[in-house]
């Protein structure tokens, strides 16, 4: 088998590198040369290559870009696409513009991983077909086909209206990827009762033997749905629409976006990005009345992520990913992140548990403990910064307290992460529920511009950007009372009020986190 690189210099046409985009490298290269359409299509994926790879030095020049977190080698980036776990690699395909660090011009990126921490980066997977009509592509799924070996499916933006296309590994390591002669797989066509507004953002799933796939979008009434497909041949290139299996219960939704519908711990859940932070509902499918019935339902994250994908793993852990918005400046060379893996599971009270890869404990360095406090002052941290930073805190106790981080010199934080009358907060605006407890645990993952939160072993989950100057790396502790009751408070002659204890730091770890490893080996044409 020819090199790829070896290839690109065979198949030299016009000043132009080719590779490969309808028949194998051997085919091409006794032929000699490719079609004019070919030669189009191949050169679009060498400018974008390009593209991604000139940006590189400015993006790596950049102090403030996050150092653990995913990201592409360079540009922008959002939604993860097609995760799936295959013969001992994480694959993550995600959004991708080579040409600028804001969307517009979408081609799926491609990366993988052993340990869900290192990662080595592929070459551009898809990128958009201009002979064929393909102005962009959008998000999707992936799924093993009755081959063994994954398929992607995607939405192909360009035509009248949305269409879902399939891609298949031309090599055993998944390094380059073919687009199925015959796309698209599915068009507006397949609807039992008309048109799908907004249809887009395929995610597959396997039950009894069968393969199905959700998509998003909007009846032509206006209201958000989950549409469900049924595979008809091994290989998912034909396929049945079975109808809505969800619909929105809340009026103001349009349409829904990257739909996720999967099994977990004896239940199933759907996840929905509703245009503002990702929920979730946890109930039961019936797959005979193509219905999904809800029984629980809560925000996945309320800060700045989006658009999620679920992958299974060889230890059958079930993992969340999601677009971390960073909201970078202009003139930095890069945009976006993918938050940290984190594990699901279905708790005791029947919401989600989200919880950090524990594989992030190898990047842990440099430990530091400090002893329990009363906090009756805030608490500095002396001699730690609050870069590139796990902290793990427990407390006790009522009232509001927690960590002041990226301060300033003169004592201002850039961000306040606090819990609060049963919930926790990010700042003043968001704010997610974790009831009261005895005790309180908090494990806070800073990566320069981005800031993960879990509280309570994965009761709540927050991601978000941090707006603070690079040199601003200081930390605190901090416990405010719950203000005395008024004498003769009463909260009626059944209900017995909370013991008012004041609150106190139980324990604290802090680590610097080493950067993970970002391989470029591989990125090239």
């Amino acid at each position: 088998m020819i090199s790829r690189r070896k290839f690109a210099a065979l198949c030299a046409y016009g000043g132009v590198s080719l590779i490969s985009s309808g028949r194998s490298f051997d085919a091409l290269a006794q032929t000699g040369a490719a079609s004019p359409t070919e030669s189009t299509d191949d050169a679009d994926y060498v400018k974008a290559m390009k593209g991604v790879l000139d940006a590189v030095p400015l993006a790596e020049s950049d102090p403030d870009r996050p150092t653990y977190h995913f990201h592409p080698p360079a540009q922008w980036t959002n939604d993860p696409n097609g995760t799936f776990y295959y013969r001992g690699w994480h694959h993550l395909f995600y959004q991708l513009d080579p040409f600028s660090p804001t969307p517009g011009h979408q081609h799926w990126g491609h990366a993988r991983s052993r340990d869900l921490v290192n990662w080595e980066h592929l070459p551009i997977a898809i990128w958009p077909s201009a002979s064929k009509g393909e102005r962009a592509i959008f998000s999707g799924g992936a799924a093993i086909a009755a081959d063994g070996k994954p398929r992607l499916i995607y939405t192909s933006i360009g035509h009248p209206e949305p269409e879902q296309w399939l891609a298949y590994p031309v090599d055993d390591e998944l390094i380059r990827w073919e687009k199925y002669a015959n796309n698209p797989v599915m068009d507006e066509s397949i609807h039992k009762n008309g048109a799908i507004r907004s249809w887009r953002d395929p995610f597959m799933f396997k039950e009894a033997g069968a393969t199905y796939m959700v998509c998003g979008g909007g009846s032509l009434a206006g209201k958000a749905q989950v549409q469900l497909y049924k595979a008809v041949n091994g290989d998912l290139t034909a396929w049945e629409h079975l109808g809505a299996v969800f619909q929105t219960l809340e009026r103001k939704d349009r349409n829904y976006e990257c739909p996720n519908l999967f099994k977990l711990d004896g239940k199933w859940v759907l996840i929905l990005s509703p245009n503002r932070p990702c929920e979730y509902y946890i109930g039961d499918l019936d797959l005979e009345r193509v219905e999904f019935i809800p029984q629980a339902h809560d925000i996945l994250d309320p800060g700045n992520s989006y658009a999620s994908n679920i992958s299974v793993d060889d230890k059958n852990r079930t993992i969340l990913w999601l677009w971390g918005r960073t909201n970078t400046p202009a003139g930095k060379g890069w945009n976006g992140v993918i938050t940290i893996p984190r594990i699901l599971s279905v708790g005791p009270d029947g919401y989600l548990r989200q919880r950090p890869a524990p594989e992030l404990e190898t990047l842990r360095t440099d430990e530091q403990s400090f002893p329990a406090s009363d906090l009756e002052k805030p608490l500095i941290l002396k001699g730690v910064s609050g870069l590139s930073t796990e902290i793990v805190a427990e407390f006790s106790g009522t009232g509001t307290f927690g960590l002041e981080l990226r301060r300033s010199r003169a004592g201002m934080p850039g961000v306040i992460v606090q819990i609060q009358r049963g919930y926790l907060m990010l700042g003043d605006q968001i704010r997610a529920y974790i009831g009261n407890a005895e005790r309180y645990k908090l494990q806070v993952y800073l990566d320069r511009r981005c800031i993960e939160i879990f509280a309570n072993d994965g009761s709540a989950a927050i991601y978000n950007q941090i707006e603070a100057p690079i040199e601003d790396q200081g930390m605190a502790v901090f416990a405010i009372p719950q203000p005395a009751r008024p004498a003769g408070f009463s909260l009626g002659p059944t209900v017995q009020a909370p013991t008012d204890k004041p609150p106190k730091l139980e324990s604290l770890k802090v680590w610097s986190m080493r950067p993970a490893q970002f391989s470029m080996e591989r990125f090239h044409v």
